[in-house]
């Protein structure tokens, strides 16, 4: 049946429907980017854990905000780029496009 599924946000909502897990693609904003030692990231959330990971998918920074708008220091992490997701209990929204200079 997801075979014949082209649509990655639809096997996406599926998957998070079999699994308990909503996902909010377009929710995140984060803000400046590109960035060098701060970048604040809002949310339509109240509050959460913001996980930033490598391409590889390890992880570079958690930190839990209390609030959104939530400002975080990345001036120690490499340059590159990075994935943002905020998650609270089992909801989860994701955004790819954080690039440290």
């Amino acid at each position: 049946m997801l075979r014949s599924m082209r649509s990655k946000p639809v096997a996406i909502a599926l998957i998070c429907i079999l699994t308990g897990t909503t996902a909010a693609v377009a929710a995140i904003r984060i803000a400046p980017k590109p960035t060098t030692d701060s970048v604040t990231i809002s949310s339509e959330k109240p509050a959460g854990e913001v996980i930033l990971t490598h391409q590889d998918g390890t992880i570079a920074l958690d930190r839990d905000c209390h609030t959104f708008p939530c400002k975080l220091d990345i001036s120690s992490l490499p340059k590159g780029e990075y994935d943002v997701m905020i998650r609270n209990g089992t909801d989860i929204e994701h955004r790819t496009g954080l690039y440290k200079e």
